[in-house]
């Protein structure tokens, strides 16, 4: 039986893989536009907007589905493999790097990178499984389906830990005909330890980024749990046990029910997409140890927590070049652009999703922080969910700083605004002067890092 292809059995609209290509285009020079693809790749997305809702929602749920892989395919993959293909990404770079960063995707973090002219290496891949009898609103049913799939995956891959996810909130109309694997490394893979050992230069720091976001979860096996919903809009016991935050969502999407049916938690995990798993950096210093690298660790509690810094960080080093730091970018997920917010002289400050507590952490950000151009990107999931802060509320920001734009977003189509996943490069002007800061400097700034 062949081997799937990595690019087929991971999913290439994820964070992981996204921000990979975000980093492994900065080391180039390159911009992230249109989620690095191609013109032609976008030009659907621009033209999405012409078609009306339902039938833009209709082809946003066949196309995340046309990622997955059979149930049937999970016996063929090899996630050594993955590995390869990921550090694959930085094959024609330069020989060597002044360090290396690996753990939890996150987006601020892709900004340090591309300053620093470093590489990142994600622990969690989003593996797709297409299954048509999914139900949003019934995460159990999901669980059953995933312990009957599960265990041929698990089986001829020791080295990682499946997450089983399932958010009927935000991500309603992606698992309408599929189901979420992510998986994480629970060892560093032969192809990480191969790069660590070729392309750092000698006594150069790894870097682990360890978001500590953790979840509840129901534990099927010792290395397989799932998670019911996810971090962004509502909270775990909202997910677990309902709310009127919930029933209301339910009733809007014509559900019949009011809470979702979810399998009892009886255990807590690192967070399926953001959160890192500890058995994963306790082999990164067992190997950094006998190759004389140091590990220096930069931890915080959850996906925004290192933003407001890095942006701190970038409006220093854009005043230090007599450079104007004038204008604040908000990210969304993977509408992100490192060399163009770099070459632009923009701040940015990344967040997980368009929710209210990513509008909180910016409204707490600028309370301190006096900017007279503040323009907001917002990913499109298609769906009113529960939490999300629309359009309207990021508009009230101008109550803390100056203009506030959404300059990739049609409102009046939002949240089913397809075409800003190629229109947000819209938001970020030509420039081409390029920060460039050491990596010594980059984690003595962050004033997080605790070297082991």
């Amino acid at each position: 039986m062949s081997t799937v292809a990595p690019a087929r059995a991971v999913a290439g609209f994820d964070s992981a893989t996204a921000m990979l290509r975000a980093v492994s285009s900065a080391l180039r020079g390159k911009r992230f536009t249109a989620l690095g693809q191609s013109r032609l790749m976008s030009a659907p997305l621009h033209l999405s907007n012409l078609l009306p809702e339902a039938l833009r929602t209709q082809l946003y749920r066949v196309s995340g589905a046309a990622e997955g892989v059979t149930p049937s395919m999970l016996e063929s993959i090899d996630m050594q493999q993955v590995a390869a293909w990921m550090t694959g990404h930085y094959d024609d770079l330069p020989p060597q790097y002044p360090g290396v960063v690996i753990g939890s995707s996150n987006g601020a973090m892709t900004h340090l990178c591309a300053v620093g002219g470093i590489p990142w290496l994600p622990q969690t891949m989003l593996v797709p499984v297409r299954w048509s009898d999914n139900d949003p609103d019934r995460p159990a049913r999901a669980a059953e389906f995933g312990a009957s799939v599960a265990d041929p995956l698990l089986a001829n891959n020791p080295d990682v830990a499946l997450h089983h996810m399932h958010d009927g909130n935000q991500d309603r109309l992606m698992i309408d005909l599929m189901t979420y694997f992510r998986l994480k490394w629970l060892r560093l893979p032969r192809a990480y330890t191969e790069f660590l050992a070729t392309r750092l230069m000698p006594g150069a720091p790894i870097i682990v980024v360890d978001c500590g976001l953790s979840w509840p979860v129901t534990r099927i096996d010792d290395r397989h749990v799932f998670q019911t919903g996810a971090y962004g809009g509502l909270k775990p016991e909202e997910y677990l046990g309902g709310g009127p935050r919930v029933a209301e969502f339910l009733a809007a999407q014509g559900s019949p029910l009011r809470a979702f049916e979810s399998p009892a938690a009886d255990d807590h995990a690192p967070e399926a997409e953001w959160g890192f798993e500890p058995s994963l950096g306790a082999d990164i210093d067992r190997w950094a140890a006998a190759h004389g690298h140091p590990v220096h660790r930069i931890a915080f509690d959850e996906p925004h927590g290192l933003s407001a810094s890095v942006a701190d960080m970038h409006r220093e080093w854009l005043l230090a070049a007599d450079r104007p730091a004038d204008r604040l970018l908000v990210e969304s997920f993977v509408m992100l652009d490192p060399v163009g917010v770099n070459q632009a002289g923009l701040v940015p400050f990344w967040t997980a999703f368009p929710v209210q507590d990513a509008l909180r952490a910016v409204r707490s950000y600028l309370r301190e922080r006096s900017y007279p151009n503040v323009d907001v990107l917002m990913f499109p999931h298609g769906v009113r969910s529960a939490g999300l802060a629309a359009p309207e509320d990021w508009l009230r920001l101008r109550e803390h700083s100056g203009a506030v734009r959404l300059p990739a977003t049609d409102v009046a189509r939002y949240p089913a605004d397809f075409a800003a996943l190629a229109a947000y490069s819209s938001a970020i002007p030509s420039g081409d002067r390029q920060l460039r800061i050491g990596v010594r400097r980059i984690l003595d700034q962050l004033g997080h890092a605790r070297a082991t």
